[in-house]
């Protein structure tokens, strides 16, 4: 068995990366670029260095051993990693590549409602492009994004933070949601005065629009039942036909809802004129990059129609 000296590692690991994933040498040189020949020496020469055979080759195929499977998630990590830290050297010089895998990290509204026509969008106008999706609190989003965890983060407040980017994509009006068979649903606008003895679903206390809220209600002497308090809109807004009580929520988010919960609707309220603001924030080598381009333009284009019906105007 050969000694096992330091591999020139990219090239061989990117071709054995290449192999697994098509199992062809002949489709792994075609992505690669490089003839067939090529590709087969680049894999011979590995197993040489590392001592264990990686292929078994039968009938003009070829199928990775157990040791080659065992490796396979570490070395798409490693590549895609080489590719940030590209992105990242090239920051400010006007090229680079479209980031793959791109992580996503947003609201359960946001997760639920608006990122599935987003990477639905991106992924028509690039088809090899990988998604990881998480939601945390907004407090956490910027460690996240710092840490290199998260690649672009969706949120309702600007994330401030000297290395952070936040951009505003939008501004959403509120509005009140509310069951179809609700008797405040067949008046087109509402008065907040409308609200007064129903039931309301609120959002948690630590949501800004919590004491907004309440102190709106305060102010116009109105009473109100509270029922159910969560952080998670959709939640919120699921249990609206079951306890028959109002939400308050943004217009984007409410419509989008009432478009697959046909038990929904909602209403402008004269008083509630507070928007919310939704930001994209990320790393400052990921600003004005293709990748941030892409998906400024796949989320244009898979909200146009909404946003353009509730007039709604997008960055």
């Amino acid at each position: 068995m050969n000694e096992n000296p330091k591999i020139n590692r990219f090239k061989y690991i990117e071709a054995f990366s290449e192999v697994v994933s098509h199992g062809s040498v002949s489709a792994a040189a075609k992505k690669l670029g490089v003839s067939q020949p090529a590709v087969s020496q680049l894999i011979k020469k590995l197993e040489e260095s590392v001592g264990v055979p990686l292929f078994v080759r039968r009938n003009g195929l070829i199928f990775p051993t157990d040791r080659a499977n065992s490796l396979r998630d570490d070395v798409e990590q490693l590549l895609m990693q080489l590719d940030k830290i590209q992105m990242q050297l090239n920051f400010g010089r006007g090229e680079g590549l479209i980031l793959s895998p791109l992580r996503f990290s947003a609201s359960l509204s946001v997760v639920n409602e608006i990122l599935p026509r987003v990477i639905s969008t991106m992924h028509n106008k690039k088809p090899d492009m990988l998604f990881y999706v998480n939601s945390l609190p907004i407090a956490n989003m910027s460690q996240a994004i710092r840490s290199g965890n998260v690649d672009f983060a969706l949120s309702i407040r600007e994330i401030q933070h000297a290395s952070i980017i936040s951009k505003k994509l939008l501004s959403a009006r509120e509005v009140c949601v509310m069951p179809k068979k609700h008797r405040l649903a067949a008046k087109s606008t509402l008065s907040v005065y409308d609200i007064h003895n129903e039931k309301m679903i609120m959002a948690s206390r630590t949501d800004p629009s919590y004491e907004t809220h309440r102190a709106l209600l305060y102010k116009h002497k109105i009473r109100y039942q509270k029922i159910l308090e969560s952080p998670f809109s959709t939640l919120s807004m699921a249990m609206i036909p079951d306890l028959n009580a109002l939400s308050i929520n943004n217009v984007l988010i409410a419509e989008l809802v009432c478009q697959h919960n046909n038990l929904l609707t909602w209403r402008y309220v004269d008083e509630f004129i507070d928007c919310t603001d939704f930001y994209l924030s990320m790393p400052p080598w990921l600003n004005e990059s293709p990748t941030e381009g892409l998906f400024l333009a796949s989320f244009r284009e898979s909200l146009k129609v909404i946003t353009q019906k509730l007039n709604i105007n997008t960055i």
